[in-house]
């Protein structure tokens, strides 16, 4: 029973995202979905302060993450999928 125990905390960990890494993916797709909105060209000054704002809390939600590795942060990007 123990060594199913083990494999199993093994295996969550493995497939988990580190504390506040959902939140910077959430951000930034936020981010992404404003950006479109102002490049179109159909965005008023509100929502332009808005990307603004937003690209703020993604920096600060994302600070711990910049020099993670590329291979990590496809792993828990997963996680954050599920």
């Amino acid at each position: 029973m123990k060594r199913i125990f083990i494999l199993f905390v093994l295996i969550s960990s493995c497939n988990s995202a580190p504390e506040g890494f959902c939140d910077c993916m959430k951000s930034g797709e936020e981010l992404n979905e404003i950006t479109q909105t102002v490049l179109s060209g159909k965005a008023s000054d509100d929502v332009k302060m808005k990307m603004m704002k937003i690209r703020d809390e993604k920096k600060k939600a994302c600070a711990q993450f910049e020099t993670a590795s590329g291979k990590n942060m496809m792993e828990w990007k997963k996680a954050c999928e599920n």
